[in-house]
């Protein structure tokens, strides 16, 4: 009686076992491109890329962030850039105070201030999602994100962004 595999390693001593596995990796692979060059469906993905200004809200912070964070710095996600800083406003930062008799008021925090920072970038439109630089989201409300200056690093949250004519 024949076995599947004899003493000298044929395949019902015919061939050899890994003949056959090298001819079925070379079918695999001739499959594989056949579908993909001639089954598949060719596909281009162009995508335009605009100016976009947009606003971080950079809250609690102490006046040597603010004071870091200049005009015409490039702002970095993760050590992308993602815009240049074209305009710093701050206001004092404040906060809800509670009195002893249940009293709340709003009070300012010293030395901490709320900066509005509008950056100008280019990004692409991807299903009603901003990408900034192709690749880093924005996204307006999106969870405080932590940017960074040559000088200064910051957590921010983006308010406001939108597509401009330069």
């Amino acid at each position: 009686m024949k076995t599947l595999i004899d003493e000298k390693g044929r395949l019902f001593g015919k061939g050899s076992v890994i003949d056959l596995g090298i001819l079925l990796l070379v079918v695999m692979v001739a499959l594989g491109a056949y579908v993909k060059f001639f089954v598949l469906e060719q596909t281009s993905v162009v995508t335009e890329v605009f100016p976009v200004r947009y606003t971080l809200e950079v809250v609690g912070v102490r006046d040597w962030t603010v004071n870091n964070i200049q005009e015409g710095d490039t702002l970095f996600v993760t050590g992308v850039a993602v815009g240049t800083v074209v305009s710093v406003e701050t206001r004092p930062h404040q906060t809800l105070i509670a009195g002893r008799d249940g009293e709340v008021w709003w009070g300012e925090v010293p030395e901490r201030y709320v900066a509005y920072v509008e950056i100008s970038a280019t990004a692409t439109l991807n299903d009603g999602r901003y990408l900034v630089s192709r690749t880093v989201p924005m996204a307006e409300g999106n969870s405080p994100t932590s940017f960074h200056t040559r000088f200064t690093q910051f957590r921010a949250t983006v308010r406001e962004i939108q597509p401009y004519d330069q």
